[in-house]
């Protein structure tokens, strides 16, 4: 009989504790999230679900395990990071720390950021139908849902957390969010309490390079003298390649907000142009080039535009009269979120200087547009100036995205010195053989102001490499002035005037230079103006003449020895 009573005790106790977890968990909540593949490194509103998904966003499921009552829970989302988005009806802490504009209470139901794709709960169904955002401490990076009380609940049910961005610059990947629940007994139980938000984190932009994209003409980098008087540069023309820094880096507005839609208080993620260093009185004219027989277009066919009140000019004029008249912004019209892109922008420089120029360097900037904040106190809604609109006040008030600053810069013109680089391949003095060189100052010519050069004197420089099988430099150097005037035809201070010609041999050179010995080898001559051209010959003074080339060289400061696929001569 005592037997029969403990095993009936015992088959008791084992029941409860079978039946004990239905007591407190009714209702099993499990989270799942596609995370988004790649958020650019400096975006301040960083998506946190696949953005290549209509209508994504963090699917919180909540399974019936039995019939019960239900009393109203918080469930905390806290993600790595700033939280950046608002609900629309929703304020309490900015970013910075600071109440937004228009806050009294902790939770008043004023608006902080335009209905632009505001953070929500989408998609509401069966218990979670009553589900709500109760609450947001961006600088805590927490979204509180308040999950909805009962009194004998009999449903399942699953929502969506949508539109949550986060600040991601500082940040490193991959990024996971955790989920609480404000309570254990309540009847909700949480299966899980992580899930990914961003896998990786890029560059916006990969490489900006002077080059072509596809089948376009590589118009290198541009060119101009400080001589320059007219609005004829030297060379106008540059050509620049941007290549996106990973797949899904460049988006639409579509692709930018979460339900896949455009929104016209939304840009997507845009290119920021700048130039620097344009002279007074000249422009820089950018224009996006064709790719794959389509206009304006990025590599792959699809499309970006400059961003103008009509989002529709394939060209920018930009220039150094204002603060903001040098910027521009790129945006784009079609992108392809599974393959890293490019596009070629050619540039042209035109205008006139207002001022002597001075050597030096034009400069392309670029950066993952728009630059601001995502959110501040009493201007939830930022505004940039600088948009570089052509006849708009000038002013992005988009609410997202935004970026921090990260600039990739390369040189689309060089500012030089009017001088011609020369070449003589090959040079010799020994016993009775000596090089005869002959250099015109041709900057005098019947051209006139239509197609003539600039009248313009100056020195030259020779550089000499004698042959040499060590490797060591051994070359030796003479610069012409007052008292060092080689050969014959420089004036008194040493200069070749515009219309003459100076002509000299090897061995005045290398007297004029204080160097004995023999000579074979090459030499480089830099007349310090341009439109110089020359010519040489070996002779041994009894009847032996043979000529040698003098090359006229691209200008190094523009076409790098090193880069050029075949050295450029007879420039």
């Amino acid at each position: 009989m005592k037997s029969s009573k403990w095993i009936l005790g015992l088959m008791v106790a084992v029941l409860v504790i079978a039946l004990a977890p239905s007591s407190f968990a009714q209702v099993n909540i499990q989270i799942f999230n596609t995370p988004s593949p790649g958020e650019v490194q400096t975006a301040h509103n960083a998506q946190t679900s696949d953005p290549s998904s209509s209508g994504n966003g963090i699917l919180v499921s909540g399974a019936l395990i039995a019939n019960s009552p239900l009393t109203a829970t918080d469930l905390t989302f806290t993600f790595p990071a700033t939280v950046t988005s608002a609900p629309a009806a929703l304020t309490c802490t900015a970013p910075d720390g600071s109440l937004l504009a228009g806050c009294t209470a902790p939770n008043p139901a004023v608006t902080p950021v335009p209905s632009a794709d505001p953070l929500r709960i989408d998609g509401a169904t069966g218990l979670f139908a009553g589900a709500l955002i109760a609450s947001v401490n961006y600088v805590g990076g927490t979204v509180t849902i308040e999950l909805p009380a009962s009194a004998n609940n009999t449903s399942s049910g699953t929502f969506r957390l949508v539109g949550t961005r986060i600040d991601v610059n500082g940040k490193a990947a991959p990024l996971t969010a955790s989920a609480s629940l404000s309570s254990s007994s309540n009847n909700y139980i949480l299966q899980t309490t992580s899930v990914p938000v961003i896998s990786s984190l890029g560059p916006g932009i990969g490489s900006m390079t002077i080059g072509t994209n596809g089948t376009n003409t590589n118009n290198g980098t541009a060119l101009l003298f400080t001589n320059q008087t007219n609005n004829v540069a030297a060379d106008p023309n540059a050509t620049v390649v941007i290549a996106e820094g990973f797949a899904s880096a460049w988006r639409t507005t579509s692709q930018t907000n979460t339900q896949g839609v455009d929104n016209a208080t939304m840009n997507g993620n845009m290119i920021r142009l700048a130039v620097t260093g344009i002279p007074a009185g000249m422009n820089a004219t950018l224009t996006i080039a064709p790719s794959g027989g389509v206009s304006n277009a990025i590599a792959g066919g699809t499309g970006a535009v400059f961003l103008t009140p009509a989002n529709s000019a394939t060209s920018a004029a930009l220039d150094n009269s204002s603060s903001t008249s040098n910027i521009a912004y790129i945006k784009f019209l079609s992108t392809n979120l599974a393959s890293v892109e490019s596009l070629q922008l050619n540039i042209v420089l035109g205008g006139t200087p207002t001022a002597a120029l001075t050597t030096g360097s034009i400069t392309l900037t670029a950066s993952m547009g728009p630059i601001g904040n995502a959110l501040s106190s009493g201007a939830p809604t930022q505004t940039v100036t600088g948009s570089g609109n052509p006849g708009s006040a000038g002013g992005l008030t988009t609410a997202y995205p935004r970026f921090a600053q990260a600039d990739t810069s390369i040189t689309i013109a060089s500012i030089v010195s009017a001088n011609t680089t020369l070449l003589i391949p090959y040079a010799v003095k020994v016993g009775t053989y000596d090089t005869g060189i002959a250099i015109a100052n041709t900057t005098l010519d019947p051209f006139g102001t239509s197609g003539g050069a600039t009248a313009a004197a100056g020195t030259m420089t020779f550089t000499m490499f004698p042959r040499n099988a060590t490797g060591a430099d051994p070359s030796f150097t003479l610069t012409t002035s007052s008292t060092v005037r080689p050969g014959v035809g420089l004036s008194t201070s040493g200069t070749l005037v515009a219309g003459g010609t100076w002509t000299g041999l090897m061995s005045d050179i290398m007297t004029a230079a204080g160097k004995t010995g023999d000579f074979f080898g090459y030499i480089f001559i830099q007349a310090n103006f341009l439109n110089a051209h020359g010519a040489a010959y070996i002779f041994n003074g009894a009847g032996f003449t043979s000529s040698t080339p003098v090359l006229a060289l691209n200008p190094p400061a523009q076409m790098s020895r090193n880069t050029a696929t075949v050295e450029t001569l007879g420039f």
